[in-house]
């Protein structure tokens, strides 16, 4: 795993404990937005790099996971198509 996947996997995690913070602190509400938001932006980004993930080969259920984790990170790691 690289480096920026590393990054994004711990973002991950931090937002996930979010959830088992009190109401009342700051994390908690910040930690659990960002959590959406990074469902939210994630989803888009397969849905606009979706010919890319196909063209890649491979299992696309595969390339799903890979891009709801780690997003862009997972796409700019794929080799380019041969033309």
């Amino acid at each position: 795993m690289d480096g920026l996947k590393a990054i994004v996997l711990v973002l991950w995690v931090a937002c996930l404990a979010a959830f088992a913070l009190p109401e009342h602190l700051w994390w908690a509400s910040a930690g659990r937005m960002l959590f959406f938001g990074l469902i939210v932006v994630h989803a888009v980004e397969f849905a606009l790099f979706l010919p890319k993930l196909r063209a890649a080969g491979g299992s696309l259920g595969h390339h799903f996971v890979q891009v709801m984790l780690f997003g862009i990170v997972h796409v700019r790691s794929l080799a380019a198509p041969a033309r």
